[in-house]
């Protein structure tokens, strides 16, 4: 590391490097003879904060060594200073266009004071960059967080449809055995055919508990392969975990499906999008306490719109609705933003709009990528 700031200055004669190093000793000199050590040691070194270019170079134009550090991504911060004995306009035009910051004829009376205020310029930025960076960062650990958040919701959601879906099999089971039970203590005959029935009708009820969880563990669990799938399947699948909920709660559901073609993607990524969107409208539902609440489900090629019945998005919420910060009373929150970060990492557009009875989202996957 270097304390002091660090200029490369390019000359091809001895004497005028040995004036620049005295009119410049208080900064660190980096002097180079020809334009390709130049443009190594720019590329090289890593704390470059200024080039002092003359017009006297071997080999290679002045000017198309200024376009070379320029179209290197490295060096292209790095602000060059044209030094020159003439003064043609034409010169000092072409400096400019090329992307020097300044133009300097000898004899070098203000060089000091250009170099100066070009160093300064150049340390602000640079600290506008690190704290720009800083912020980068910040905003990446705070993004993840509420992603974690948004995945948190996401599985209270799963665990709370999962519980209703088990309440009338397991109420189905408890009658099933208390049944039995009583018989057994009261020294009933018991027919041997109810019996078995019986005992075929409980393992059914487990075998779709099984089920449940099942859909539940391929619908949470980490998936990482695009595959080609319909839609519409995707969708039946998410409806298995929810119905017993959905069913609870009067919620009426209708699909129509033009699908004729599969989409390649992560469905299972493409199932919590679905997931969050229907969990919204039933929150909202429960929210404005909805009369015969119900939502539609239109199926195409790579795009699925569902629309409710819930009364809408509120127009100033309406461009804030996929943002993590909006919840309660206008969306879910979280889970929205789960569905527009899912829908976006996967090359999708996900958006939101209003009819005259309620919300409509529509999803389309124009390229699904890795």
């Amino acid at each position: 590391m270097h304390d002091k700031q660090a200029i490369i200055v390019i000359n091809d004669t001895e004497e005028n490097i040995d004036v620049l190093v005295e009119i410049l000793a208080k900064y660190d000199l980096i002097p180079v003879r020809d334009a390709k050590s130049a443009i190594d040691t720019a590329t090289e070194v890593s704390n470059i904060d200024l080039i002092l270019l003359d017009d006297m170079m071997p080999k290679i134009d002045r000017f198309e060594v200024c376009e070379i550090l320029k179209s290197n991504s490295k060096t292209s911060h790095i602000p060059v200073i044209f030094l020159s004995a003439e003064n043609r306009q034409e010169d000092i035009q072409k400096a400019f266009e090329v992307g020097g910051v300044d133009y300097i004829t000898k004899p070098f009376n203000e060089l000091l004071s250009r170099v100066n205020t070009h160093l300064k310029l150049r340390a602000y930025e640079k600290d506008l960059e690190l704290k720009v960076q800083e912020e980068i960062q910040k905003n990446k650990i705070k993004e993840q967080m509420i992603y974690q958040q948004s995945k948190q919701a996401a599985l209270g959601e799963l665990l709370m449809h999962i519980a209703d879906q088990w309440k009338q099999p397991l109420a189905s089971l408890g009658s099933i055995n208390s049944l039995n039970k009583a018989k057994f203590e009261s020294d009933a005959s018991i027919n041997k055919k109810e019996y078995l029935k019986s005992i075929k009708k409980s393992e059914d009820i487990i075998m779709f508990m099984a089920e449940t969880i099942e859909t539940f563990k391929n619908f949470y669990q980490p998936s990482y392969n695009n595959k080609n799938f319909f839609i519409a399947d995707s969708v039946i699948d998410i409806l298995t975990i929810i119905e017993g909920t959905f069913y609870f709660d009067d919620i009426k559901i209708y699909i129509i499906s033009h699908e004729n073609e599969p989409t390649f993607g992560n469905e299972n990524e493409f199932s919590q999008v679905i997931f969050s969107i229907l969990s919204n409208s039933r929150e909202i539902f429960k929210l404005r306490n909805t009369i015969s609440p119900e939502i539609h489900i239109a199926i195409d090629n790579k795009k699925i719109t569902i629309m409710d019945n819930g009364g809408g998005i509120k127009e100033k919420s309406l461009d804030d609705i996929f943002l993590p910060s909006v919840s309660t009373k206008e969306s879910s929150g979280v889970g929205l933003y789960l569905a527009k970060v899912l829908t976006e990492k996967n090359g999708g557009v996900i958006t939101a709009s209003n009819t005259k009875d309620g919300a409509i989202f529509t999803i389309e996957f124009l390229t699904w990528i890795d």
